[in-house]
């Protein structure tokens, strides 16, 4: 992986899946009893700044805002893209570097890494996991929010893709599971605005039968040609739309089969 294609995979870990833990801790025990007296925000976040992701802690539970945030906040500090990766795919026993006030909150930080570790036992399941249907739906539903926010940084950031991301026309693209979640993107010259949950007015549509074919397309387990030609995944609307969206799915399969 060269030195772009690791910034968009640290741009992923940032902007699609560190923030899969507000889902988590409204899930998820563990998650909640460890964060239950955090009351405060951290931020995630390169040397200069940009990309980060700040996570604001209150009351066991979690939301995420991308991009600058107000005031000083505590923050870990990445080094660079690589060294983000490694920490984020468990390759290295090294941290980030803490700000004045992320020092003041040592405590909490030393359970950083138990509480992003539950972002991969949710996106890579263990199979006696996924026999729960309960956290079987969920697996789905937050790979689901992965999916539609990780096309954005990929679509806007890797510069193999990128220009079909420039050509896409405008619109509203949904993804869903027939009777389950959803989400959309939101397409405007090239770039991408992704929601959780389903859209107003979708332009296009992307549907899965049931919640195991979804899981068996995002672990790359199924032909879509034939899940389209069988009804197993239905195509809707202004087809141009999913077409192009198609290619940068498979281009972010590539960042995250690791």
């Amino acid at each position: 992986m060269n030195k772009d294609q690791a910034m968009v995979l640290a741009r992923l870990h940032l902007g699609a899946i560190l923030p899969l833990l507000e889902d988590i801790a409204a899930y998820d025990d563990p998650t909640r009893k460890a964060i239950a007296n955090w009351d405060f925000p951290l931020q995630f976040r390169l040397a200069g700044g940009e990309p980060a992701t700040t996570l604001v802690f209150e009351k066991g539970s979690v939301t995420a805002h991308r991009g600058k945030f107000k005031g000083y906040p505590p923050a870990l500090t990445f080094k660079d893209a690589s060294f983000l990766n490694e920490v984020f795919q468990g390759k290295t026993e090294k941290n980030p570097t803490p700000n004045l006030p992320g020092i003041f909150k040592a405590k909490q930080l030393l359970q950083v890494d138990e509480v992003l570790g539950r972002l991969e036992y949710y996106l890579k399941p263990e199979p006696e996991l996924l026999a729960n249907p309960d956290t079987f739906a969920f697996c789905v539903r937050i790979t689901l929010y992965a999916t539609a926010f990780g096309i954005k940084e990929v679509g806007e950031h890797d510069l193999e893709v990128r220009p079909i991301a420039l050509d896409l026309p405008d619109g509203t693209v949904e993804m869903r599971v027939a009777d389950g979640p959803a989400a959309h993107l939101i397409v405007k010259k090239g770039n991408f605005e992704p929601w959780r949950g389903p859209a107003q007015k979708p332009n296009a549509i992307l549907e899965f039968n049931n919640l195991q074919t979804a899981w068996d397309t995002f672990q790359g387990n199924l032909d879509t040609f034939a899940a389209i030609g069988n009804g197993k995944i239905k195509l809707r609307g202004f087809i141009p739309l999913i077409e192009g969206i198609n290619p940068l799915m498979d281009r972010l399969a590539y960042y995250l089969s690791d």
